[in-house]
């Protein structure tokens, strides 16, 4: 995805088409007679950080490059934050002098790129000035800044250094300050990174082509799941598409260089480097670059036209693909383009020939004496070499590409001799024949399939050194027995050979049994997919283990979920050799799971060993029973996962009476997932977000009676819900004691990074601590800037609980909530000098939970019934379980239940309710059953 696509992206790029040209020089504190005046305080130095790194942002020259989805979802955040940052340090002195401006006055500072016939020369590049539009809605200071600077001469300004009338910005003291440096030192690591990542002009130029002419919608299209698992396979196919559009009589042929930085650095849509032969001469290869969509104006040539220009000149060929055809920017690269070297593509052998010199096989003693091989490949370069061919059959195998058998075999794998490495490699890639139609794509996939037997007999021959006389035919039924010779030898050669490398050949030979029912029902878009996965789990999976011993050794085994050949999630038990069987009837499970949220049961899912109904439920439910399960194993317990339809007691009663009556034997209920806290800042140890509060029993504070004089909650030893169980009461009581909870919070940490782990991206990633805002009970979440007095909230202070409606949906940054109204917190203090693996470990806290069905957002509320009933925090389902079954509530700190709560924290919070929950089943006792 192009970061042109992301609102946050484009925000910036207007702030900095706006601003670059309206900076003062840069001092960064005055001097006398060449002393400086006197040593800057932290403040000043944190400003003066502060503007090094605005002006590098607003004067990086824009270079695009394509982003995978999860960097580009990174990316959006980052340039939302730090555009919030910056509209709440918008100069109010400079911008109350709006008000003696001239309404009507032309704005002149906005142009368009549009209509222009095309972008100017790399050497010349005029940066794009992108509309104020962007702004308006979301950072109403910003857009007030720019107009400002519109309306007034062109004098220059600092952005927060110098006198306060001639900056643009105000860096105040504090957590928000803190937190707007932050967000300035991460955008600017991100823009140094993408400009790092283009190595030369002709990267940069491109990648400008890409963002002034791809439209969004265009992109949009390439971003489902099917293409996000895709890498070269996008371009090849439209490259193949293309010949056959234009036939020239001729069958071109394609030496693609393989790069394991489609999968390692998944690149959304990657560059490809290749040879293509030419026409008529086909020994003729022609040097290319190929990326991908861009949209153009211009009539499109066809690719054999292409191709004679480029060799007639001697240069190597750069191409955009678009829907069309193909763009040709070659001209238009600077007169230092490179020259093409087709003729090194010539001066290669094949991995055949490489097997003929013997440099694939152990050397002997003889071999080495006599001087027989220059190179032998060891162990660990040949399993390189096949991850590397297994990840472009992972690629290659899908219906819509022109790619078959035929690519599977020694003599199509070239190795350029003038490589540093050996294992540069090429892929000789031809078109099927005219005419040809596809199989079903799952229907083909059984014993003696081409490409999967094909790929088996490669692998064998790179592990042993060897071709292997086998002519595979296009047709399985003709293949079926050498597909079972080959089973026969891998499962003789499993007793003394590399066996995590036999069981990726075995993956190809036996990829049909692990496919699932009714694969033949799945349309083609699923079915691509399904076996692509099924390819990443049973080939990739095993030469990744041998590449990266170390690394693999931390993957969850099922990096496809998905797949029903992966039952083990996580981590195994710690002990295998006790992990109990899967219970055969439903009164053998005795740990039930309650969440409310999707996001509370995708953590929790995460942290279960094994699940059972990979292929369906086959436990059933009880009669009348509406609720749907999730059956699994949490280290030695059986357990029984379900989400509720809604949130509150309601459902949450309803689903805890139908567990009874489908599960008997259950000893215990988890209610899982997040929750408001209270600061507790009198309190010994401050409770602060992502922290765990587990319920030593339940209060309903919304049960009781309203009088004139206030509301009184039913308190008496009848009102009271349930005594927690002998067994549950003993166990939270070990949770209290200092070694208890360091335990338990020991192990939640390790539970919380393996979640961190699985997952790879930024989901569950800890926030930080100066994204942790308290605000003073009293200070309610509305318009507080002088600019929004025109809100009705903003001008009734004197009301403190009016509250407009618009309000709650924004930031505390954009609505001006004031830090002189921020609670300092001293765990914050010093989590702010750790490591972030350090300071993400959340604390534990057993007590009293609020539990009701009202969602508790009012500061001066919360703590009034906090102090009143001695509360940690407030949910909204523990009391629906509660008296259904024995439970405990688990729920990490998401907010602080006030006004200003948000959602930034509660995945974070959810995966630290999950962690600590299965901490604390390792603690608790498994009682043995007589027979």
């Amino acid at each position: 995805m192009l970061p042109s696509q992301s609102p946050g992206w484009n925000g910036l790029q207007a702030l900095r088409s706006h601003l670059s040209d309206r900076l003062a020089r840069f001092i960064r504190r005055a001097n006398s007679r060449g002393r400086p005046d006197k040593r800057p305080d932290r403040l000043q130095n944190n400003a003066a950080f502060f503007e090094a790194d605005l002006r590098y942002i607003l004067n990086t020259a824009l270079v695009i490059a394509p982003l995978s989805p999860s960097d580009f979802d990174s990316m959006d955040q980052m340039a939302h934050d730090l555009l919030a940052s910056l509209n709440a340090m918008v100069n109010h002195n400079l911008l109350a002098s709006l008000q003696g401006l001239d309404e009507d006055e032309p704005d002149y500072m906005f142009h368009s790129f549009e209509g222009r016939a095309s972008p100017p020369a790399y050497s010349q590049a005029v940066p794009v000035t992108y509309s104020i539009a962007t702004l308006d809605d979301d950072y109403p200071n910003l857009s007030l800044l720019v107009d400002f600077l519109g309306k007034t001469a062109p004098e220059r300004f600092n952005l927060v250094v110098g006198p306060p009338d001639s900056a643009l910005f105000h860096l105040s003291d504090g957590p928000f300050g803190e937190a707007a440096i932050e967000r300035a030192v991460r955008w600017r690591a991100f823009l140094e990174r993408l400009v790092n990542e283009a190595h030369t002009p002709e990267d940069v130029y491109s990648s400008f082509i890409h963002q002034t002419q791809l439209p969004v919608e265009d992109s949009a299209q390439q971003t489902g799941d099917d293409v996000s698992e895709k890498r070269a396979s996008i371009l090849l196919n439209a490259i193949f598409s293309e010949f056959r559009r234009r036939d020239c009589g001729e069958t071109h042929e394609i030496r693609l260089k393989v790069s394991d930085e489609w999968y390692t650095k998944p690149a959304h849509e990657p560059a490809l480097d290749m040879f293509v032969s030419g026409c008529p001469d086909r020994s003729i290869w022609q040097e290319a670059r190929i990326e991908h969509e861009c949209e153009d104006k211009e009539i499109k040539e066809s690719m054999c036209n292409i191709l004679q220009r480029a060799r007639e000149r001697g240069k190597k060929l750069y191409l955009f693909v678009d829907g069309p055809g193909f763009f040709d920017i070659s001209d238009r690269m600077q007169s230092s383009s490179e020259p093409s070297s087709g003729t090194m593509i010539t001066e290669s052998l094949t991995l055949s020939e490489l097997f003929d010199q013997k440099a694939f096989r152990r050397m002997s003693p003889s071999d080495y004496l006599d001087g027989k091989t220059e190179k032998i490949y060891s162990t660990q370069e040949k399993a390189l070499l096949a991850l590397t061919l297994a990840r472009c059959l992972m690629d290659f195998i899908d219906q819509d590409l022109d790619l078959a058998s035929y690519t599977w075999k020694p003599e199509s794998i070239y190795f350029p001799r003038s490589s540093d490495s050996h294992l540069t490699t090429y892929l000789l890639l031809r078109p099927k024949p005219f005419g040809h139609v596809p199989l079903e794509l799952l229907k083909s996939i059984g014993p003696g399939n081409p490409v999967l037997l094909a790929f088996a007999k490669l692998l064998l021959e790179i592990d042993f050194g060897e071709k292997i006389q086998m002519d595979i035919q296009p047709e399985s039924s003709a293949n079926a027995q050498k597909w079972g010779q080959l089973c026969a030898f891998v499962d003789n050669a499993e007793k003394n050979g590399n066996s995590d490398y036999l069981r990726a050949v075995e993956g190809c030979l036996y990829l049909h049994m692990g496919m699932p029912r009714h694969q033949h029902q799945q349309t083609a878009s699923a079915a691509s997919k399904l076996l692509r996965k099924a390819i990443h789990e049973k080939v990739v999976r095993y030469l990744e283990l041998i590449v990266h011993p170390q690394t693999s050794k931390r993957k969850r085994r099922d990096s496809t979920s998905e797949l029903p050949l992966a039952k083990k999630t996580l981590i195994p038990y710690e002990n295998p050799e006790e992990t109990p069987p899967s219970p055969d009837r439903r009164d053998k499970f005795e740990i039930a799971i309650l969440c409310a949220l999707p996001r509370e049961y995708n953590a929790v899912s995460l942290l279960i060993d094994e699940f059972y109904d990979e292929d369906g439920d086959c436990y059933g439910r009880a009669v009348g029973d509406k609720n749907v399960y999730t059956t699994g194993r949490i280290g030695k317990f059986h357990v029984v996962l379900v989400l509720l339809s809604n949130m509150g007691k309601v459902s949450a009663t309803g689903a805890a009476a139908s567990l009874r009556s489908s599960y008997p034997q259950l000893r215990i209920a988890l209610v899982i997932g997040i929750c408001g806290g209270v600061p507790r800042s009198e309190a010994v140890e401050e409770l602060i977000l992502g922290d765990v509060v587990i319920s030593k029993t339940i209060v309903q504070y919304d049960l009781g009676r309203q009088y004139a004089d206030g509301f009184m909650i039913r308190d008496t030893v009848e009102d009271r819900l349930g005594r927690p169980d002998r067994n549950i009461s003993n166990l939270l009581a070990l949770f209290e004691t200092d070694r208890g909870r360091m335990k338990l919070e020991e192990r939640t940490a390790t539970f919380l990074e393996d979640i961190q782990n699985s997952t790879g991206g930024r989901k569950y990633l800890y926030p930080g601590p100066t994204r942790d805002i308290l605000f003073q009970p009293s200070y309610q979440h509305r318009h507080h800037h002088p600019l929004s007095m025109q809100c009705t909230c903003a001008k009734h202070q004197e009301a403190s609980n009016y509250v407009c409606e618009k309000s709650r949906e924004l930031s505390c940054e954009v609505l001006g909530c004031e830090t002189k109204y921020l609670v300092p917190r001293e765990r914050l203090t010093a989590k702010s000098g750790l490591d972030p693996k350090a300071a993400q470990a959340p604390s534990i806290f057993v007590g009293r939970v609020g539990s009701g069905d009202k969602l508790m957002k009012f500061g001066l509320e919360r703590d009034r019934i906090a102090e009143e009933n001695g509360i940690l925090a407030f949910e909204m389902e523990g009391t629906g379980v509660w008296d259904q079954l024995p439970s405990i509530v688990i729920k990490g700190v998401c907010d602080y239940a006030d006004s200003h709560k948000n959602k930034l924290w509660q995945n974070f919070a959810a995966a630290t309710a999950a962690s600590a929950a299965k901490a604390l089943l390792e603690r608790y006792p498994k009682t043995d059953k007589s027979c």
